[in-house]
Parts: structure tokens; sequence; C-alpha cells
């Protein structure tokens, strides 16, 4: 059992800029006095602000840049046009609109605008080696950033999966996790996110993180290491399927290996052991079967989690399956 996870992130869907006027902008900055602008200036933003949709957006600020270049409001409109362009759901369409823009708002400053939303939409087409490379780039100069470290740290959880794992990718993308987790555990919240936003971010990808490093390190040959993290994520969000399953194959594993053992030694104390990793396993099955019923997602596979606790059930309590919907109920989670 594999599960495979994508994030669904809007990488700047907290920037604060996108619904406002340029104009409108512009004279409420009380940090900096507002750019003085020709007539031809302010039609051609007025334009760009009457303009319907991000395409229309995109050519009408091509437009302004003709004639604009050099005009101090210039930063200002390339972050109205990187804002529109976030709110724009298809992953293609993006990436299609981030390259138009690359091509006239080429300044560093630009350029590094627009990143964070091209490696989300990187990541939505499951181009999860573009993601860690990309992502790997802008960290260099943006290591605080939660969002893309978060990207980063799930595009290497997928990128693992693919055997033998690229040692490069999941180095960069177990660091990219730790550091995530570390801003999100110290609240360190962007300086332009809104502040519910931000709660709700981290308190919904704090598990997610843990999961992902549990899922690399797995997949890298750590399987302690993942454990460990696997079951941080499972004391944050106790009903995530992915996270079950993962913690009972690694359960599972280590109860073959105690089994495995007891059959060599014929010891007690390894007897117990083993026993106590069974229980554990159940306990962890039952959530699991708990979690995935009545989800789409994981409907073929359901039915073999299901044996396998019925399997395991049934040894410790005298080939009998009583109490055990009664078990799968109470790890159900509650509306």
């Amino acid at each position: 059992m594999k599960p495979k996870f994508v994030p669904a992130l809007r990488a700047l869907a907290a920037c604060v800029c996108a619904s406002l006027l340029l104009l409108t902008a512009f004279a409420q900055d009380k940090k900096q006095e507002p750019p003085k602008m020709s007539e031809a200036e302010q039609q051609a933003i007025a334009k760009l602000n009457a303009a319907a949709g991000p395409d229309a957006k995109l050519k009408a600020g091509v437009e302004y840049l003709k004639k604009n270049s050099k005009a101090p409001s210039r930063p200002k409109v390339a972050g109205y046009l990187a804002d529109e362009i976030s709110n724009v759901n298809d992953p293609a369409q993006r990436l299609t609109l981030i390259a138009e823009f690359n091509k006239n708002f080429n300044q560093p400053a630009e350029v590094e605008m627009v990143k964070p939303t091209m490696i989300e939409a990187l990541s939505r087409q499951g181009k999860f080696d573009e993601v860690i490379s990309e992502g790997g780039k802008y960290l260099e100069k943006n290591p605080e950033d939660p969002i893309v470290n978060t990207l980063v740290a799930y595009a290497g959880a997928n990128a693992v999966q693919r055997q033998p794992a690229n040692a490069d990718l999941a180095r960069n993308a177990t660091a990219a996790g730790v550091k995530a987790v570390e801003l999100m555990e110290a609240d360190k919240k962007p300086e332009k996110m809104d502040v519910t936003y931000w709660n709700n971010f981290r308190n919904a990808w704090l598990p997610r993180l843990y999961q992902a490093r549990g899922f690399t390190l797995f997949f890298t040959g750590d399987k302690a290491g993942a454990r460990e993290q696997l079951e941080k994520s499972m004391g944050l969000d106790p009903y995530d399927g992915n996270t079950l399953l993962m913690l009972s194959n690694i359960q599972n594993d280590e109860y073959q290996a105690l089994a495995q053992k007891y059959q060599t030694e014929k010891k007690q104390a390894v007897l117990d052991q083993a026993l106590s990793k069974m229980d554990e396993l159940v306990d962890t099955l039952a959530r699991a079967a708990a979690a995935m019923e009545g989800d789409a997602r994981f409907q073929q596979m359901l039915p073999q989690v299901t044996e396998q606790l019925k399997q395991y059930y049934g040894f410790r309590h005298n080939n009998s399956t009583d109490g055990l919907k009664e078990l799968i109920e109470k790890y159900k989670k509650k509306a």
C-alpha cells in the first residue's frame, strides 16, 4: 500500500493587493509618497484596472510597460499582475501567463514575484523534480517562505516513491520540510500574509509536513525515522488515511520481524514484544479503516485493510471479531 498525495496550495492566496485597484492602492499607500504619473500613465493604469480577466489584464500591463518601463509605479503594476496570475486556478493557464509575464516584466525582483505561483502550478501538474529544482533556487534567496518550503517537501515525498529514489531530491525535500515545520511551530507568519489565512494554513499543513517527511524517510530506507514523523502527524491529525496506512505498513514490518525472531529464539520476552506490536498494529488498522470508509480515494484499498485487521484482531480475540465494529466506530471522525 503506497498512497501518493499532491498538495493543493494557493501559493499567493494571502497577498492582499490583488483585489485592489491600482490607483486606489497608490493613493492609500501611507509608507511613501504616491508616484507622480502623467495623464498617459494614469490612463494606461485605468485601462489595466478595467480589463476583465487575467489574460486581458496582462495584455494591458504589457501595453503599460511599453511606454512606462522606467516609471516609479512599475513595481506596483508588476505586483498587481503577479497577484492576478496567482488567482488563476488552472495550472497550465497559470504557467502560460507566467511565461508571458516574465518575457516583459523581466527584472529580477519581478521574476521572483511569480516564482511561488509557478512552483505551485508545477506541483499540481505532478512535475515534482521541477518543483524541487525551482523551489530550491527560490529558497536560496527566500529561505523563510513557509509555502514554498511546504511545496518542496511534498514534491520530495512524491518524487522519492519512484525507485530507486534520488538521494539529492530526498535530501533537499527533507531540508525544506524541516524548515517549514520550524517556521510553523515558531509561528513565523510572513509579513504580507493575512493572520486568519496563516493560522488555517499552519493548522492544516503542519501534520501533512510531518507526513511528507515520514514518506520521504520511509522510501529512502529510514523506517525508524519515518515512524517518528508519522506518529507526530497522527498526533496532530488522527484521521488522515495516508498517514495511517504508511504507519500500519511500518508496524506490520516491525511485528513480522519480532515474530520471526521469536520463531528462532522461542523467548517469552520476544513473544510479549511481538504481541504488543500486534495490538499496536490492530489499533492503527482500525483507525485507518475508520478514516478510509466513505472516502473514494481508498475504495480499492479499504478491503485489504479490513481483511488484515480482521486477521490480527481475530488472532488476539480467540478467532472472534466481536467488538471489532465498535472499535472502528470509536475512531471515526465525529461531525
